[in-house]
């Protein structure tokens, strides 16, 4: 009975240990939107940090704490930026390596907050920024559609206007 309780524990904490996020989700409080507009309107939550209405360089400097699963507060690898990105936006992998290329604007393999001093949004501007840019640059790049989480979003993504992104 002991050892059932044991495989049992194991497998709620890693899932299959590294195949399924379900332990990661639960111990990080993964629960990402399901529509699209949701994921948007969550990364504006998170780099308006002080609510001004913009995102800029000193908001950024505060969201990179968010990414930050290696005790390194200041330098954002590549792993931590996909951790990111699948877990509070529920995007695809592939999707975070893709943001994780921009981040590192550069390119010496490491994302940090100095990567994006230069930032200055409006809040409209950012949700339009997160639409065009995965609209665009990242589904209209046909290898980004082979994933099937890419498939479904790069869909919702073409159903969707501009003005569709909003968040209330």
């Amino acid at each position: 009975m002991l050892a059932l309780r044991l495989t049992v524990s194991a497998l709620l904490f890693c899932g299959t240990c590294g195949f399924s996020r379900f332990g990661f989700n639960l111990i990080n409080h993964c629960n990402p939107p399901e529509q699209l507009v949701g994921k948007f309107c969550a990364a504006l939550l998170d780099n308006d940090v002080n609510g001004d209405g913009r995102v800029d360089g000193s908001d950024v400097a505060k969201d990179v704490l968010y990414y930050n699963y290696d005790d390194d507060l200041c330098i954002m690898q590549e792993w931590e930026v996909v951790t990111r990105w699948t877990c509070r936006y529920g995007f695809s992998d592939q999707y975070g390596l893709f943001m994780f290329k921009l981040f590192d604007a550069n390119q010496d393999g490491l994302a940090t907050a100095d990567d994006f001093k230069t930032l200055n949004f409006t809040n409209a501007d950012f949700l339009s920024a997160q639409y065009t840019r995965f609209k665009n640059m990242y589904c209209g790049d046909p290898k980004n559609r082979e994933n099937p989480v890419d498939r479904v979003q790069c869909a919702e993504v073409n159903a969707m206007k501009p003005e569709d992104v909003k968040c209330t």
